[in-house]
């Protein structure tokens, strides 16, 4: 517990940093932010209209991944689970406990047990990352294919291809070996025991058999991995088309080529997921901005098509992930309140 309030106390420390370095640069750069707004303005109805399809395309393309990974979940109530997930995660810091724990509880009140749920997890958290570094290496490599390579492309190639390996490595040696399956056991023991009495869905049955069953269902996601990496591909590729008809609203040209803005934009999404801001918020926006500007972009146009992507893929998920939240709890079907999970998730073990 000890080791545990020490890295929250690091974490905030980072985002109060963080926050204020982004209220200073805004005061600095207000002209600039200001400008960026005011060519919103400029948009026509098509591109509007547009953008409005692409936003819920995203939110669906979302949900899909989770409704593909709990068998019987509909598609309205994986749309439940994932946005009120991702308004927690990306509106509270460090909230990412909270919105698995939020997660867990709707998709329980829907019939899930806990074995699908985590496999759901792990499972779409594996495809993101897979698809997230893939991106930049599949566009490097295509863009490098019309043109000698630079240091900075052997770079982006060396490192997407190193961590796309080692993760391949690291889960084939997590499914498969039994030094891994033991460590598992041991740490679904450790979970029981943390979270007896406070969340007996989460905590009851064997260990054994859990961690049997989870590893069982994400070994056959492993062997026919392609639909998953699909679904996860349509929903990653659809937020960079919305950053890309958005720039192109504002009249960006030929001066950013198709290849060069997908490794522009995966490198500075990659960079940004490493951010203690809730959701990268701020160093997203910053590292998207620059990027383009580099990239020959003009620097208000720049920053006014990030501010359009953030919106709809950032603030919206928030705005429609609470509504949602509220409206789960006066229609929900277990009469536990929330709060319960969350002070299990930080309780003391009930014995030694």
């Amino acid at each position: 517990m000890r080791r545990l309030a020490s890295d929250l106390r690091v974490r905030r420390l980072a985002v109060l940093v963080i926050a204020a370095l982004l209220v200073g640069a805004i005061i600095v750069q207000r002209r600039t932010i200001v400008d960026a707004i005011g060519l919103l303005r400029g948009f026509s109805g098509s591109t509007l209209a547009i953008l409005a399809v692409l936003g819920i395309i995203e939110r669906v393309s979302r949900a899909d991944v989770i409704r593909s990974l709990l068998p019987g979940t509909s598609l309205g109530r994986a749309e439940v689970i994932g946005d009120v997930g991702a308004a927690v995660s990306k509106g509270v810091p460090a909230g990412g406990p909270l919105a698995t724990l939020l997660r867990w509880q709707i998709a329980r009140d829907s019939g899930t047990s806990a074995g699908p749920f985590v496999h759901m997890l792990v499972a779409s958290g594996v495809a993101t990352a897979f698809v997230s570094w893939g991106y930049p290496l599949v566009a490097t490599l295509a863009d490098i294919s019309r043109r000698d390579a630079s240091l900075a492309d052997l770079l982006i190639i060396a490192a997407a291809a190193a961590v796309l390996i080692g993760s391949a490595l690291f889960w084939s040696f997590a499914l498969f070996s039994p030094k891994a399956h033991r460590w598992a056991t041991e740490r679904a023991e450790w979970v029981r025991f943390k979270f007896a009495g406070s969340a007996p869905g989460l905590a009851s049955g064997d260990a054994v058999a859990f961690v049997d069953e989870v590893r069982g269902s994400l070994r056959a996601t492993a062997r026919r991995p392609f639909a998953l990496l699909l679904r996860t591909t349509i929903a990653q590729g659809t937020g960079v088309i919305i950053l890309w008809t958005a720039l192109r609203g504002l009249g960006v040209g030929d001066e950013l080529g198709v290849t060069e803005f997908a490794r522009v934009f995966f490198v500075a999404h990659i960079l940004g997921s490493f951010a203690p801001t809730p959701g990268g918020v701020g160093v997203i926006e910053a590292g998207l901005t620059g990027a383009l500007v580099a990239a020959g972009v003009q620097t208000e146009v720049a920053l006014a098509g990030v501010l359009v992507y953030r919106f709809i893929t950032y603030v919206l998920p928030i705005l429609v992930g609470t509504g949602l939240y509220f409206l789960w709890r006066r229609t929900r079907t277990s009469p536990e309140p929330t709060a319960v999970l969350v002070e299990g998730f930080t309780a003391e073990p009930t014995g030694r």
